[in-house]
């Protein structure tokens, strides 16, 4: 599975492009800096289609974030920023 968000930083909703996925389902998590889990998700790959729109992310702090998604044991993680 390969994953990546569309852009670098995001204010109340991430768009996550995802290729290769092994299963049409996957899950999303936000971590904050020091390593919490600030909230997750299940999400569900439509046929067809090659992106996810992640909403409801704006009562979250600002500041950086690790993305973690994942398919059973494949994780992939990347650096984001929630700004004003």
């Amino acid at each position: 599975m390969q994953a990546r968000t569309t852009t670098f930083s995001f204010i109340d909703n991430l768009t996550i492009e995802v290729e290769e996925a092994s299963t049409p389902i996957f899950n999303v998590a936000l971590r904050s800096e020091d390593g919490k889990i600030c909230c997750k998700a299940e999400k569900k790959l439509k046929p067809g289609t090659t992106s996810i729109r992640w909403e409801g992310l704006n009562d979250l702090p600002y500041g950086i974030y690790t993305l973690e998604c994942s398919q059973g044991q494949e994780v992939v993680a990347m650096k984001t920023v929630k700004r004003v």
